[in-house]
């Protein structure tokens, strides 16, 4: 094939993979979501792990339908799917060129915001330093963030600092802290990815929205746990959304009040829930339930057709071979002197088309190929044709 032709075939497949991970992201989102609720209490920790693993699962999952099935599985699945993509047409091609420029758009936007984060790491004032962990004072920021990545750093508004109290301050540093120790700014950067790339999946979004809520609500509990004072540092978050709210932050910077107004109502009456679990480890609970969602992962992917596939490859018109009847290829002999004679017995392989003059070979012993490969392509089997001349053995005549 030709590269146009592979071109087709490859934006025909990345189309119905696209189109197969919606339905199946929606279905792991609920599957998740069935998940949580049947555990026994399960802590915000736990419930962001579950989240998690469904997001690498919604982006695995599309790729799972193109691994080959086994026998077994294929025979009790249809054949065909209910809609196909076209690799003649032209419309996936265009519908590819058009996801790779959003995609890049929305990859550029990303990359933006890595940018600005160490520039900003790199203008704020040092306040001071927890271990590894540089905590910096800037006026370019609204929020307190956690600056991850390279060089991690917790950034101050510099406007902020001057309305929190000494014990507001250790309580939004002990948040901000947690965030880094727990990666959640490579966790971050995962899902920006994802829903650049997979902008058009309703589940990225879904997913996304759980994430950040249960990743805001795990770090609280971190600060519970090390102050023990849950109702102090509800009225913390209050006084913080009042000073910093209705403010852009950026993209990849996790803060305390990042979030819009319901992710701080809802964080506040978590903490003032008396019997909630506050513990900051994945819980073991945990495991069944993520070991359950990954098996029922691999079971959809193995047991079920994709609604969506790509039509067969035509091979009979690709440009791989040109079906024809075979041409007779024209030989005559000629005699050509003992000394010239080469070595080795020559190979000549041609392909004589019709109506030209006939091939001139110099032949010694052993059969010679006289044409070339010749390859036609049928929806159902392979012809491969070779034609090879023998020439009759050498018999001395007298005077030799």
């Amino acid at each position: 094939m030709n590269w146009l032709e592979w071109t087709n075939v490859a934006a025909a497949t990345a189309i119905s993979t696209a189109v197969n991970g919606i339905w199946l992201g929606m279905l792991l989102s609920v599957l998740a979501s069935a998940a949580i609720r049947l555990l026994p209490r399960p802590n915000a920790t736990t419930r962001y792990a579950i989240w998690l693993i469904a997001l690498l699962l919604v982006i695995a999952a599309p790729f799972l339908l193109l691994i080959p099935r086994p026998p077994a599985a294929i025979a009790t699945t249809p054949t065909s799917t209910p809609w196909t993509v076209p690799i003649t047409a032209q419309w996936p091609v265009y519908a590819a060129l058009v996801w790779l420029a959003i995609t890049l758009v929305l990859m550029a936007r990303v990359c933006w915001s890595f940018a600005h984060i160490h520039g900003l790491k790199r203008r704020a004032a040092l306040l001071g330093q927890r271990g590894h962990i540089k905590v910096l004072a800037s006026i370019e920021v609204p929020v307190p963030m956690a600056a991850g990545f390279v060089r991690r750093a917790i950034v101050f508004p510099q406007s902020v600092l001057e309305q929190l109290t000494p014990q507001e301050f250790e309580q939004v540093l002990c948040h901000e802290m947690a965030h880094l120790r727990r990666w959640d700014d490579w966790t971050q950067l995962l899902h920006a990815v994802a829903q650049a790339v997979l902008f058009f999946n309703p589940a990225i979004y879904w997913i996304g929205r759980r994430l950040k809520i249960e990743r805001e609500m795990a770090c609280d509990d971190w600060v519970v746990t090390a102050t023990g004072q849950p109702r102090p540092y509800a009225a913390c978050l209050t006084h913080l959304h009042e000073v910093t709210r209705r403010v852009p932050v950026p993209q990849l910077a996790p803060g305390a009040t990042s979030g819009k107004r319901w992710h701080i109502s809802a964080r506040v009456e978590a903490l003032l829930q008396p019997d909630r679990n506050t513990t900051p480890r994945f819980a073991r609970s945990g495991w069944m339930a993520a070991c359950g969602l990954v098996g029922a992962c691999l079971m959809v992917a193995a047991r079920t057709t994709p609604p969506v596939g790509v039509q067969e490859i035509p091979l009979a018109t690709m440009a791989l071979a040109h079906p024809g009847a075979p041409s007779a290829p024209a030989i005559s002999l000629a005699a050509v002197p003992p000394r010239e004679l080469p070595a080795r017995p020559r190979l000549a392989a041609n392909r004589v088309p019709k109506g030209e003059l006939p091939l001139q070979l110099a032949l010694r012993d052993g059969p010679v190929l006289v044409r070339a490969w010749h390859i036609e392509m049928y929806p159902t089997y392979l012809a491969v044709t070779v034609v090879l001349y023998e020439p009759p053995p050498h018999t001395p005549t007298k005077g030799t």
